[in-house]
């Protein structure tokens, strides 16, 4: 049971990875802020996003990508590092969001940067997260 729920948590992001085609965001693009940190459980693992200004970095019609403002820490199954990273916000009902981890203009630029680009699975992955982090649209 517990082998079950522990592939299941790492073939989640796999499955929920953006379909489709990345441009950058527009220039003058709205970022948003989060006024506190926030620590949100992704799977078995926890990730810490700091506060400040998010830019948006690129967008595809599911949603955006905002580059947090310094890197992302990750603990439990994600082994407690800092990644690059950011909050991905839906275009979907309800605007879920998912934390995603990399470069997502390496997508743009079609030089994936991860192993999973390279074999051509779209890059960044998402990790879903309720609740979502509360933010402040900023122009």
């Amino acid at each position: 049971m517990k082998l079950s729920s522990t592939l299941s948590a790492l073939i989640m992001p796999l499955l929920l990875a953006a379909c489709g085609s990345v441009t950058m965001a527009p220039s003058g693009a709205p970022s948003i802020v989060v006024g506190q940190n926030e620590e949100r459980e992704c799977g078995q693992g926890r990730i810490l996003f700091p506060a400040g200004e998010y830019k948006a970095e690129v967008a595809s019609a599911e949603g955006t990508y905002y580059k947090a403002p310094k890197r992302l820490r990750t603990l439990g199954v994600l082994i407690g590092r800092s990644e690059d990273g950011g909050i991905f916000v839906s275009n979907a009902a309800g605007h879920p969001q998912a934390a995603w981890f990399g470069d997502p203009k390496n997508e743009v630029d079609e030089s994936p940067g991860t192993l999973f680009g390279a074999i051509g699975l779209s890059a960044p992955k998402l990790w879903p997260y309720k609740p979502r982090i509360p933010y402040t649209p900023k122009k």
